[in-house]
């Protein structure tokens, strides 16, 4: 079951207050918290965990250093643009 750990609570090291195991591992958007490992490593068997519920595409992502920031400004700049053609 993949939903088996998700009202476990940890304090998450980036937003500074509790938070739900689901809510890391789905950030909202079915999407994976970069920190996961790092934020539950100590209470769940976390890394097992993931490799039995996500493909190693996803993993790989996950385990993949983040983008540089300014690379990462500049595609939500082109995404910002791309909504305001469509809408009008």
């Amino acid at each position: 079951m993949i939903d088996k750990y998700d009202k476990q609570e940890t304090r998450c090291r980036i937003l500074g207050h509790e938070i739900s195991f689901h809510y890391c591992r789905t950030q909202g958007e079915e999407r994976l918290c970069r920190h996961i490992l790092n934020c539950w490593f100590e209470r769940l068997p976390v890394e097992a965990f993931l490799k039995e519920h996500y493909n190693p595409e996803a993993l790989h992502t996950l385990w993949s250093p983040p983008a540089p920031k300014m690379h990462t400004l500049l595609e939500l700049i082109e995404k910002a643009k791309q909504t305001l053609n469509e809408e009008s």
